[in-house]
């Protein structure tokens, strides 16, 4: 953290103390969940829309 605080004049420690909580948990695994899932449906979507003929001519290129 000194590497970010040289020009500054306001006093901080160097070393961030980060505490892990069922909380914190639960925050951050239900967005990533998510987004996962959201994305294979939009991608799911997007591939069933197209024809068969341009997924093979894709596939060959």
């Amino acid at each position: 953290m000194s590497v970010y605080n040289r020009g500054s004049t306001m006093l901080s420690e160097n070393t961030l103390y980060t505490s892990l909580n069922a909380y914190a948990v639960i925050v951050s695994f239900i967005p990533g969940v998510l987004s996962t899932i959201l994305g294979a449906a939009l991608a799911g979507i997007a591939i069933y829309k197209r024809q068969t003929s341009q997924l093979f001519k894709e596939l060959e290129a």
